[in-house]
């Protein structure tokens, strides 16, 4: 069993996977596409879903800013 971590922020936790093999979001998006679903998903998919992943991304330092 595997413990599925947040995707909160993923857009600052890169570099991506386990080894660290993937540099972009964009790029572990279309590399989990084909490895988890087997479909190829196109540049402009790829570019949408990080766009939303990116909306996950929170301003941690905002709360303790007066």
């Amino acid at each position: 069993m595997f413990k599925v971590p947040s995707l909160r922020n993923v857009e600052k936790t890169g570099p991506y996977f386990h080894d660290g093999s993937v540099a972009s979001l964009n790029d572990a998006v279309k590399m989990m596409g084909k490895l988890q679903l087997n479909i190829n998903i196109s540049d402009k998919e790829a570019t949408d879903m990080t766009a939303f992943l990116k909306t996950l991304t929170a301003d941690v330092d905002a709360k303790y800013k007066e």
